[in-house]
């Protein structure tokens, strides 16, 4: 069996071509196509994950968005909360956001969350580390504050203990839902929520064994945890 590879232009995509020759005489051709983002990862450079379209949709009728009753977020009582890993450790912090929420006869039907990343603000670190870690955290390994400031969850439905949203970080939008708790009454909105994201699925590939051949000890988790605590009032 022999294998031909050829490498064509690079500014698109990789092809790999694989004659694969039986002892019939029978040839089959196997064509594997790589996007960019694999090649650049390979050479160590930014990765960028192509946005599928593939968003919630918001699930209120037109009548209670029609009805639907704002209510801000109040800065002071809100907070999110991150965690990421690495092996044998962990950092954490938090990120101020604002927003509003919407609700209709009496039900949460969506709502809008902007992360200000440019706060990002680490609570496990102190002094020298804590400054290099947030300025890592915010440069273009991470989150690109720069070129990319804010992160933002679109709250689509609520619907049985469950969350639906439109999450965008670094311009990539994902449909991602959670468990999360709602009170409402006349004059607040009270949420809390708990969701993981897999950071690379935002282009965020920096120390991701999935992406790089690391030791052990470098690699960065993928996955990031955040915890929201949401109050409001109309």
């Amino acid at each position: 069996m022999k294998k031909i590879i050829f490498v064509v232009t690079i500014k698109v995509l990789t092809y790999i071509y694989i004659i694969n020759q039986n002892k019939l005489g029978s040839m089959k051709k196997v064509i594997l196509s790589f996007a960019v983002v694999a090649f650049l990862a390979a050479c160590g450079g930014e990765a960028k994950v192509e946005d599928k379209p593939v968003v919630n949709e918001v699930a209120a009728t037109v009548e209670q968005q029609a009805v639907a009753v704002d209510y801000t977020i109040v800065d002071s009582s809100s907070v999110l909360n991150w965690e990421g890993s690495a092996v044998g450790k962990a950092h954490f912090g938090t990120v101020d956001y604002k927003g509003t929420l919407k609700v209709a006869e009496g039900n949460l039907i969506g709502g809008e969350l902007v992360f200000d990343l440019t706060s990002i603000d680490s609570k496990d670190m102190e002094g020298e580390y804590k400054e290099k870690l947030d300025g890592h955290l915010k440069a273009a390994d991470f989150f690109n504050v720069d070129s990319f400031p804010n992160a933002k969850l679109e709250i689509t439905a609520f619907k049985a203990g469950e969350i639906s949203a439109n999450l965008t970080i670094k311009e990539v939008t994902k449909a991602i839902s959670f468990p999360g708790t709602v009170t409402i009454t006349d004059n607040t909105v009270h949420a809390n929520a708990e969701f993981t994201i897999n950071r690379t699925e935002y282009g965020i590939v920096y120390g991701s064994g999935n992406f790089f051949d690391l030791a052990k000890d470098k690699i960065i988790s993928d996955d990031i945890k955040f915890k929201v605590t949401v109050s409001a009032v109309k």
